[in-house]
Formats: C-alpha cells, structure tokens, sequence
C-alpha cells in the first residue's frame, strides 16, 4: 500500500480483455501494471470463456488485495450488413438498395443485405446511411416495404458484415435486444460490478435495463451510459440523472456526429459528468498504435493528456489490450503519461474550479460538504482525505473536484469497493466494518501504509451511516 501511494496514479486505467490478454499470466501482468477496470465486451467470445475470465480476476483480486472493476458491455442493437457472395464495388451516385437478408433485390440497382429488425420502419427518406466506420456514405431516397432505395454520396469496397451507423435513427424495439437481456442476467449472476448499455438513446434505455436488475442495492451492478449518438448528447443531462456512470465512446459518436465536433463534445458530457459526480470515461484509440508498436504517436499522447486535463475519471483501452502485442505495456505507458499529466492538474486546478464554484452555490448538504472538504483539502499540511461510505456517493462528489491527496474510501461493500476503483483519485479499501472510531481509523490506515504519525487527515461522514445524501459532517484529525 505505501509503494502504491509514493507511485500513485490518480487517473483510472480500463483495460478491453480479448485474445491478447485472456490468460492469467497476462492478466497478472495488466494487475500489475496497474489497471482499475477489466472490460469484458460481450459482443465477442461466448459467456463461458467470459465466466472463466471473470474468475481469474476475482483470483486476482484476492490474491493481490486490490480493487479493481468488472465491466460487462453489452452487445447493443447489431447494426451490420448481412452476407455478400463477394465485395461489391459502389460508385458515387449510384441507386443502392437495402433489404433484408434473403429479399432478393430489385433490379437496376446495388443490394446490400442487411441484418437490421424493421430497419424501413423506422427511416425517413433524406436519412443518411453510414457504412463500415463511415467510409461509405448514403442517402435515404424511398421505402418500399421493407426495401430502402438510397443514393451513394461516397462509394468504395463494401465487404460483408460491416457495420452501419444511423444517426437521429431509433430501432423500433429499442436498444436493450435479447441477447443484451441474457447479458444482464449474466453480469448479475457473475457479480459483475459494472454493466454498459451500448446505443443509449435516453434515460428510458436505462430504466430498462435497471428493471432487469436485483432490487437489493449489494447485489445491484452500476449501469453505465456509452454516449455514442446524436440523441444521447441531445439528452445528456436527462441520461446523468439515472445513470451511475458515463462513457465518451467516440467510435460510434464519431460517425453519428460531424467528426470535428467530437473534441468540444467530449470536453462538455466529461464537465456535465463532473458536475453530476457521475465516473465518466473516455474511450477508443488512446494508444491505437501500440496494438502493433511498442511506442505510441505525440498525437495518442497528447491525445490521454487531454482527456486527462478535461477531467477524465479513466481512460479506457479497447485493441491495444484486447489483440495488442504487449497490452501491459500499453497500460504503463498510460500509467506514466497520466503521472506527469496529474501533476499539472495539481499546479493549475483548472479542471475542477468551474464545477467548485457552481457546487459552492448548491443546496446540497452533499455538495457543501464536499466542496469544504476540497478547500481544507488544499492545505499543504493535510496529506489524506478519508470517507467511510457505503455506497460511495460522497467519495465520488469529492474526487470530481480533483483535490491534491488521495481519497480513500472506507468501505464494508467489496462490489461498493470495486466499483470506486473506478473514480479519479479513489483508493477503496474494503473492511469487515466501516462504522469505526477515529482510533481505529487511524490504525486502519497506518497497517495500509498511508499514514504515519505526525501527517494530518480530513474526515467525512453522515448519519444515519449508509443512507445516502445524509453526509453532514467534516473533522480533521491529526495522528498520534
């Protein structure tokens, strides 16, 4: 423990589980190297192998006694093109059709079979079509049943099972499909403490999801928003307000929206994320390059900085970690950008004053605590900042505001704990009690390292203990 505060690194590290990184070994060796969340995207693999991966790391864990998150994304609606006999070729102008797979296409014309539900059902002629990454670009010009005559604005190679991105377009039976159902199943049954609802359109996408899930709040996975269309930016702060965490996923929401928006949109869901004390995390091609190299481009590392300074609570990691050829080595070198990167938002604090002087005028006892909490916090002479928690809402409003010690949170919940390794500047650590004195709380984090006598702490806390919004209470203790 005290190594790991001498050589901390606030910002969180998310690392994508795939061929590259299935076995213990290289599990191990992403532990060590320091990663905080274990994607396990169910969009690929079986949810056995899933299921056996998950037990690794919870033998991980427990051998190593540091927290770490289990993610499970779900797969979302699968917005792909069906099977072609060979590549086909499309010219700039030309009519292509889409139809289901298996409707022969009409004639005069390019067909592309697709594997959409009910696609027609919900276009409108003028609707622009997206095909593989968005290289290949459409034109909605008429429906005919369940055939959709478009115009190709940009043509090129279209191979089988590309996907398709839609913006503004919702499919008719919503994004939560059946396999994303089993999914969540799933995710409980393993004791998953993360679930990500893929395609979310609004805040009814995750009461949806949140209906499938235990009523007991300990058995209960946290459900995170991918921000990745145009009506989930358009109802962002609606989306914040139900879910317990957020993701910049900029694949998809690249392509939904004009690609040059992307960076003045990820710097605003990052600073709404903030304000709602909501762990918001940024994701695709941090580090692209090191899937084949071993240094990553000044762009990539310009790239994890900036998503830093924006006020990333994790960066997340997808190929590099999933098919990489050292995903260790992906996660130090984060690892080092992050350290230097922190040390900038120490000296500045300009990340985290907008949502302190906007909390300060809050009514909220939470916030109000929180934010004296933060101004103590700036004085040279405290060296730690402790909340006891039960469901981790005060350790998550005071990390947003980016204090300069470490926050460690007391908790008697090992899901509780797992999911705050989750939260910029967070240390859980998981007791068989959180309700203790402030002697034994001292010696809790003496025996853990991360304090010795002479330092200084400030503490949090509430009554009735584990309700949350009843934090009402700030001390500073100095150590015998």
């Amino acid at each position: 423990m005290g190594a790991r505060k001498r050589g901390v690194c606030k910002t969180k590290i998310v690392a994508t589980i795939g061929p590259s990184s299935f076995g213990k070994k290289r599990l191990r060796q992403l532990f060590a190297a320091g990663v905080d969340g274990f994607r396990l995207n169910l969009s690929h693999g079986d949810l056995d192998q899933h299921a056996a991966t998950m037990e690794k790391i919870r033998q991980l864990r427990a051998e190593s006694g540091k927290a770490a998150a289990i993610i499970i994304d779900l797969p979302g609606p699968k917005m792909r093109l069906g099977i072609l006999p060979a590549p086909v070729t499309v010219r700039r102008g030309e009519r292509v059709f889409f139809s289901p797979q298996g409707i022969a296409p009409p004639e005069g014309g390019v067909w592309l079979p697709h594997e959409i539900p009910d696609l027609a059902t919900g276009l409108r002629p003028g609707a622009l079509i997206f095909v593989g990454d968005g290289m290949l670009q459409f034109r909605v010009r008429a429906l005919s049943g369940p055939v959709v005559e478009t115009e190709a604005l940009v043509g090129g190679v279209v191979r089988s099972q590309k996907g398709i991105n839609i913006p503004g377009y919702d499919p008719p039976a919503g994004v939560l499909t059946p396999e994303d159902r089993r999914g969540i199943a799933f995710a409980v049954e393993q004791g998953a403490e993360v679930v990500c609802i893929s395609f979310v359109g609004g805040p009814e996408d995750l009461l949806a999801a949140r209906a499938l899930l235990p009523a007991a709040p300990q058995a209960r996975p946290w459900l995170l928003a991918k921000i990745e269309r145009r009506q989930a930016v358009a109802r962002l702060d609606a989306i914040l307000a139900v879910a317990d965490a957020v993701m910049v996923a900029r694949g998809d929401l690249g392509i939904e929206l004009p690609i040059e928006e992307i960076p003045v949109w990820q710097k605003e869901i990052v600073r709404r994320a903030n304000l709602a004390a909501k762990p918001v995390i940024v994701a695709t091609q941090m580090l692209l390059s090191m899937v084949e190299n071993s240094r990553p481009t000044r762009a990539e590392v310009t790239d994890v900085a900036n998503a830093i300074l924006d006020g990333a609570d994790a960066i997340m990691f997808s190929e590099e970690t999933a098919i990489g050829r050292d995903p260790a080595a992906v996660v130090r070198v984060a690892r080092r950008i992050a350290r230097q990167t922190e040390r900038e938002l120490v000296r500045s604090g300009s990340t985290a004053t907008a949502v302190r002087n906007l909390i300060r005028r809050s009514d909220n006892i939470d916030d109000l605590i929180s934010s004296a909490a933060c101004d103590v916090l700036e004085n040279h002479t405290v060296d730690l900042a402790v909340t006891p928690t039960a469901t981790g809402t005060t350790a998550r409003r005071i990390a947003r505001l980016r204090p300069r010690p470490l926050v460690v949170a007391i908790t008697d919940s090992a899901a509780v704990g797992n999911a705050l390794a989750l939260s910029f500047g967070v240390l859980p650590l998981v007791v068989p009690s959180a309700r203790l004195s402030d002697s034994e709380l001292a010696l809790l984090l003496k025996q853990a390292g991360l304090l010795r006598p002479g330092q200084r702490l400030v503490i949090t806390s509430g009554s009735p203990f584990g309700v949350p919004g009843t934090t009402n209470s700030l001390k500073i203790l100095d150590i015998c």
